[in-house]
């Protein structure tokens, strides 16, 4: 994100980054002025009390430790996606495939991918490549690094905005290369998991997709979205994702290995 991007924002993300998260807050981001002005006050003093006197508050680093973890796969698992879009696309099924944080992404008839925190890479045509940050899952309205398994460090300075019934949300910049210069995450705390992501292009004022995870199954004691929809707000385009989720312990370790994409997956399709 740029410097002058990041600058309204770096002071509340800063005082805000460690504060615990008491169980019905619902705390506005300050507009302006760094904390350190408002230090003394009593509305600030209150507002800490408030705060931090519950015994049983998480910090903002624990939520995100605890989402971080349950998005990872500790042992294979899989997805079989079947990929709408209301403008219709040539691109219908695809296969995920998780180990850890990695994901193996192949679309029926189409190109293959591996995704990892701050890596994407493509083949085609036989090719292995590092892909541009506009990939996408085939020719449908979904970017490849829109599927990057979530870890904590993927943000840069992330801040509290609200805590309320609809979730936790979480305002931060990409800490990686990104098309995006601020993400907007709503946190399920009760199932920790990411149910809907704001993303902002350009500046942090243009607000261009949104993704909603829902119809979640529970796979080893970790929650996965059955249902993805994609909103691109710029072309006024939608995408949906219908996944069905299983164990893949027969997944082979070469897949989750850049030279997995050198040669044919040999994966069967249901």
């Amino acid at each position: 994100m740029p410097p002058r991007l990041l600058r309204p924002l770096r002071a509340n993300l800063l005082c805000l980054a460690h504060r615990p998260v008491a169980a019905h807050a619902s705390v506005p981001i300050p507009a302006r002025a760094p904390c350190a002005r408002h230090a003394r006050t009593p509305v600030a003093i209150a507002l800490f009390l408030a705060l931090g006197t519950d015994a049983g508050a998480e910090t903002l680093a624990e939520v995100l430790a605890a989402v971080t973890a349950a998005a990872r796969a500790e042992t294979p698992e899989g997805a079989d996606v079947t990929i709408t879009c209301d403008r219709g696309c040539r691109t219908s099924r695809a296969i995920l495939l998780d180990r850890g944080d990695t994901r193996y992404v192949e679309v029926k008839d189409g190109p293959r991918a591996l995704l990892s925190p701050g890596r994407l890479l493509v083949a085609k045509d036989g090719k292995v490549s590092e892909g541009p940050l506009d990939a996408r899952l085939g020719d449908s309205g979904v970017l490849l690094c829109e599927l990057t398994i979530f870890r904590a460090d993927s943000l840069a300075l992330p801040q509290i905005s609200d805590d309320g019934p609809a979730g936790l949300v979480v305002t931060a910049a990409p800490a990686r290369p990104s098309p995006y210069v601020l993400l907007v995450l709503t946190i399920d705390r009760g199932r920790h998991a990411i149910a809907k992501t704001q993303y902002y292009r350009g500046s942090i004022g243009h607000l261009a997709r949104l993704r909603r995870d829902a119809g979640w199954v529970e796979l080893r004691g970790r929650w996965r979205p059955r249902e993805v929809t994609f909103e691109d707000l710029d072309e006024k385009a939608t995408t949906r994702l219908s996944l069905s989720w299983r164990a893949a312990p027969e997944a082979p370790a070469v897949l989750f290995e850049p030279a997995g994409l050198e040669r044919s997956s040999a994966l069967t399709w249901p």
